[in-house]
């Protein structure tokens, strides 16, 4: 037996009675909502002859979490917090969770909300202290109207069921009514009463769509920096593998970054002292493995700096790893704009762009000319930057791209007057040509995070 909860969504009248009523039983702060109500509508008033006629519309769709039979924030979540009863509910162990907001990433439904009081992530529990107790959830409770409801699923309920309602962990995400996504694949346990605009062709938009962002938002800056830091890391360990011993130099700004890199990543965290669960869901978590080959490289660095000649190999390996692992972290299907290969060839072209850039840097600290070979893998990664920011054509990232193309351009200028300009001018045009694509990637880094698109959610 497993529990579903079914809304009859063309009977609401939209009065968020079911907010309410789960945000003062939960105690939930401002700006945090398990439930939410979205207000749909769409359609126009058209001129025929002398009559003026309509084909407008509007609905509502009341929504938290869908307790889903395969649900992606348990598969995701690093320190394994999520716990999945018998009866299908979804919780959080909040004595495990760290904070991370992974989990509100992958869920199609954007469930999991970040407590900032609490400073861990919670979601909708279907009020299961209510259930076992024999009572009905808040939201169920407080519908005046009586369209929101739980159901208990079985065999015989799917059998012997016939009304047109939508079981939507029987139907493909395609058929999933707006503004659900429509390529999840959790198989949500919601039954759905369509309302008649739900059928139409017409486009939807969400009218409340100010009140639905309310509170969503939580700092992507530590991540931004993180990524950028550990990945130039990375690209530094892999070129010094083609390039010659490992000097002191190289050793030394490896590990700061490493360093700066981990310290900012737990500035991300609501709870850090849970930090070492983070580990704890190899099995399912690519952000586990992410965490377990960062420590990795952390250690083939350590081993390079006892033994240069035996740590070569290990640390371009892990930094290897490492890129991927990163890639495979943001490869979410929730999030169309980041499940693409797309997403590992920008991380590969900023670990190659940044780390080329910082070892001719520290050639032109330590006052040696600077070796062609970096500003040649330098060179590459400007030019799959300027591919990449060429083919962005999202509406909005336009502005800010064509300010990220100047600076392309103005970089790949100074790269030609390197080569044209003898002695310690040409050396110096190198650093700031460094800061320029630092500057370049950390604006499309930002982009990157902003990209968040869940068809409405």
């Amino acid at each position: 037996m497993t529990y579903a909860f079914t809304f009859d969504a063309s009977a609401c009248s939209g009065c968020k009675a079911c907010q309410i009523a789960c945000k003062d039983k939960n105690n939930l702060p401002e700006g945090v909502l398990w439930r939410q109500v979205y207000e749909i509508s769409g359609g126009s008033w058209q001129q025929q002859g002398a009559a003026w006629i309509t084909d407008v519309f509007a609905y509502n769709l009341s929504i938290a979490c869908n307790h889903c039979v395969h649900p992606k924030c348990a598969g995701v979540c690093p320190t394994d917090a999520y716990v999945q009863r018998e009866d299908g509910i979804v919780y959080i162990d909040e004595s495990k969770c760290m904070g991370c907001g992974y989990c509100a990433w992958a869920c199609p439904y954007d469930a999991p909300r970040y407590n900032s009081e609490l400073r861990h992530m919670t979601k909708c529990n279907f009020c299961y202290d209510n259930l076992d107790a024999g009572l009905p959830p808040a939201c169920v409770a407080a519908c005046p109207m009586r369209v929101l409801d739980l159901v208990k699923i079985d065999e015989q309920n799917i059998v012997q069921s016939t009304d047109s309602s939508k079981k939507l962990w029987m139907l493909p995400g395609s058929e999933h009514p707006f503004p659900l996504p429509e390529r999840s694949r959790t198989e949500p346990h919601l039954t759905i009463h369509p309302h008649t605009g739900m059928g139409s062709k017409l486009e939807k938009t969400i009218s409340n769509w100010e009140e639905i962002k309310t509170g969503k938002a939580k700092s992507e800056v530590p991540l931004v920096a993180f990524t950028l830091l550990t990945q130039m890391a990375a690209g530094m360990a892999i070129l010094s593998f083609f390039s010659g011993p490992l000097s002191l130099s190289i050793l030394l700004t490896i590990g700061g970054l490493i360093g700066i890199g981990g310290i900012i990543s737990v500035l991300h965290l609501g709870t850090p002292l849970n930090a070492w669960r983070a580990v704890f869901h190899l099995k399912k978590s690519w952000l586990s493995r992410e965490i377990l080959i960062f420590g990795l490289f952390g250690g083939s660095w350590l081993l390079a700096l006892l033994m240069p000649r035996m740590g070569k190999l290990p640390l371009a390996l892990c930094g290897i790893g490492l890129v991927f692992s990163m890639a495979q972290v943001y490869r979410l299907r929730s999030i169309p704009a980041w499940d693409t290969n797309r997403t590992l060839l920008l991380f590969s072209i900023s670990a190659i762009l940044l780390s080329g850039l910082g070892l001719s840097v520290l050639d032109v600290l330590a006052m040696d000319s600077v070796r062609t070979g970096y500003l040649l893998v330098s060179g590459a990664g400007l030019l799959g930057a300027l591919l990449l920011s060429l083919s962005d054509r999202t509406p909005a990232h336009q502005t800010a791209g064509r300010f990220r193309l100047d600076l392309i351009v103005l970089a790949v200028i100074g790269v030609m007057t390197f080569f044209l300009v003898p002695g310690s001018v040409g050396r110096w045009m190198v650093a700031s040509i460094f800061i320029i694509s630092l500057v370049e990637e950390t604006i499309g880094r930002w982009q990157f995070y902003g990209n968040i698109d869940r068809r409405g959610l």
